[in-house]
């Protein structure tokens, strides 16, 4: 290993049910965590064809976790963190 590579280890992105400030944080690790989600519940509500999508499988603002099918359609449109 050369000395210069940062010894990261980078964790794949996995397709599971997420809390929505869990999935808020993957997605803007350098916010706190209600500024995370409240920065990732706006690109939900700005991306109204992902915004419509997500209704249709099911999703309320009120819900405090993300179902595997509504991850993966999230990242469809915002691509992974």
């Amino acid at each position: 290993m050369n000395s210069l590579t940062p010894d990261i280890i980078e964790n794949p992105f996995v397709l599971r049910s997420y809390g929505r400030t869990e999935l808020a944080q993957l997605y803007h690790p350098n916010l706190k965590t209600e500024s995370a989600w409240r920065a990732l519940r706006h690109e939900l509500e700005l991306c109204k064809p992902l915004a419509r999508e997500l209704r249709a499988q099911g999703y309320i603002s009120s819900q405090r976790h993300f179902t595997p099918r509504q991850v993966r359609t999230i990242t469809q449109y915002l691509g992974t963190p």
